[in-house]
Formats: C-alpha cells, structure tokens, sequence
C-alpha cells in the first residue's frame, strides 16, 4: 500500500530544508549556482496529485465536491499563496514574492493537468526548465529592484539543475505514489 500524502509531506519538508540550506565555505562559490529549486519541484509533483490524496486533511481541504463550482482550484492557489509566504519568511525575499510564483504555477499546472500528463519525462524536463527559469528571471527582477541586486547566471543554471533532477523525482514519485504521473 502506498502512502501519496506521507511521501508528499516528507518531500515538502525536505524540499523547505535543503532550500534554506546553506553550503559550507569549503565549497567553491559557483557549486551554489548549482542549486535545483527544491521547493518548484515538490510543487509540480503536489499539483499533480491533489485528486489522488485521500488522507483527512487533503479530502477536507481538497476534494472535489458534486457542488464545486471551482472552489478546489481557489483553496488548492490559497493554500499554495500561504505556502509562499512562509518561504518568504525563511529565505528573507520581499513578502508575497514566492506566494506569486508559486500561485502563477500552480494556476498553469491546474488548469493544463491532463495535457501535462501525456507529456514524455523529456517534454517535462523541459517544461520544468521554463518554469523555473521564468520564475527565477521573475525572482531575479524583484531582486533588482528591491535589493539592487546585480543580475548573473543564476537563472539559467537553477533551472539547468532542476531540469536534471526532474526525471530523479520523476522516479522517487511513481515508485512512492504510483503511475498517475504521466508516462
């Protein structure tokens, strides 16, 4: 019997651990650029099962009634809006910052699921490159303007890095959930 709602939390609280965590000094200073986004990764595979979970919590939250006028769509951008706001908190970004990236791309996911699903693993490998570059070039501007951050690479080589580790989740997840993830 597998549990999707055990796996998607430990994977919720790893995913919050190792993107707040911080590398040594011992390592160089461009091994951090390397850095998959942890958290965007945990969100595409959670968007994905919300119909699955049967757990307490998710139906009460999250199941879909016979009078859902698209009521689960809102509580799913509620609960995802609310998620990013405590990101913000742990990582010190400008408050709502996450909440809006990661509410934008649950809107996409929700409202593209089914197509998203008979998607090959490359085809998502590269879907999950243009999210997170796009959310990252998004993050990077905010950045800029708030911070007067300079720009560099690091867009382009998070989302590199998370576009490797995708067919990885990919398989973590089908073992631990099921076949429901697409091909």
């Amino acid at each position: 019997m597998r549990s999707g709602g055990l796996f998607m939390t430990v994977l919720i609280l790893l995913s919050l651990v190792l993107s707040v965590f911080h590398l040594p000094e011992v390592f160089a200073d461009w091994f951090s650029y390397w850095r998959p986004q942890w958290l965007l990764l945990a969100l595409v595979l959670w968007v994905q099962q919300v119909p699955q979970f049967r757990g307490v919590l998710f139906r009460t939250l999250f199941a879909k009634h016979a009078t859902d006028d698209g009521t689960l769509t809102r509580r799913v951008l509620l609960a995802v809006w609310l998620f990013g706001f405590y990101v913000d908190a742990l990582l010190g970004d400008p408050f709502g910052l996450n909440g809006a990236v990661f509410a934008s791309i649950t809107l996409y996911l929700m409202v593209f699921r089914d197509r998203l699903r008979l998607q090959s693993l490359s085809q998502q490998m590269i879907m999950i490159f243009m999210m997170v570059f796009l959310s990252e070039i998004f993050r990077g501007y905010i950045h800029n303007a708030v911070f007067n951050q300079v720009w560099d690479l690091q867009p382009l080589t998070l989302a590199v890095s998370s576009m490797l580790l995708w067919p990885f989740y990919h398989w973590i997840a089908r073992r631990f959930i099921g076949a429901s993830l697409g091909r």
